[in-house]
């Protein structure tokens, strides 16, 4: 069996796999926010932390980490451009160098804002990555209607959701298509050569109109969103586990921004 690549549902029957996607979501959004909220290397440390924690129980430590690794790139680029080139105070300078016009300070505040950038990206990555890596396409879409979302909206907030899969395998199925007509994508970077970028760009942009306009005539030729209400088969429902787990994230959240709140107070 092809292993998959990227971000996509990975089925399993673990604690979080079993929440409601409902309860996934509150969580995700409020694990976004106290990330995004909190000021400080040790108090962004526990948002990572309980990210962790539940990555574990999700039952599938690889596959996460196998996704991270997309934004590996990324991650690096934004710690080396804050560790040099920091907006908050320096505090005390252990290494200066002068790039050209740039004047490059790696400081005590540098690194600690470096760490503090580094944890809030993983965290929110990271997050966000497990609410796609446990939930499947179809309980987003019904628990979105349970919420009340307008039946258009919930399908094309799911159909994104799921899109992340199928936009990863065009992708890998075009760059073999074009490697197979001798275009050599392993050599030299990619973003310096215009055709290789065209010989992506144009088949993907041609396949995601096609397969949008199929999935549009499908879903009038079914008469979705036609109606006044959409019925749901197997709806999704909170549990036990449900409640436990959404009480405690949020609630530490909430200390979380509390704390910090009171930290810049001081």
């Amino acid at each position: 069996m092809k292993k998959k690549a990227g971000v996509a549902y990975i089925p399993g029957d673990s604690v979080i796999h079993r929440l409601d996607p409902r309860t996934k979501l509150l969580i995700m959004i409020s694990v976004s926010l106290t990330a995004f909220l909190v000021s400080g290397v040790f108090l962004m440390l526990p948002v990572f932390l309980t990210v962790l924690l539940l990555v574990f129980l999700s039952g599938n430590p690889a596959g996460w980490v196998s996704s991270m690794k997309l934004i590996l790139p990324l991650l690096i680029f934004i710690v080396f451009i804050e560790l040099l080139f920091c907006p908050e105070d320096p505090g005390r300078i252990i290494y200066s160098v002068n790039l050209g016009p740039l004047n490059a300070v790696l400081s005590e505040g540098s690194i600690s804002y470096s760490l503090l950038l580094g944890l809030r990206v993983l965290s929110v990555t990271g997050i966000s990555f497990l609410f796609v890596l446990t939930t499947k396409y179809s309980d987003f879409v019904k628990s979105l209607q349970l919420m009340k979302f307008p039946p258009i909206i919930s399908f094309s907030l799911g159909y994104a959701l799921r899109a992340t899969t199928t936009l990863s395998a065009d992708t890998r199925a075009i760059m073999d298509a074009q490697r197979s007509r001798g275009l050599e994508f392993d050599r030299n970077s990619l973003f310096k050569n215009r055709n290789k970028l065209l010989s992506l760009f144009i088949p993907m942009t041609v396949t995601v109109l096609n397969r949008s306009s199929q999935v549009s005539d499908a879903m009038q030729c079914r008469g979705y969103g036609g109606g006044s209400s959409v019925s749901i088969y197997n709806p999704p429902s909170f549990g036990r586990n449900d409640f436990i787990i959404a009480v405690i994230v949020v609630f530490t959240e909430i200390i979380l921004i509390n704390l910090s709140y009171y930290e810049v107070l001081r």
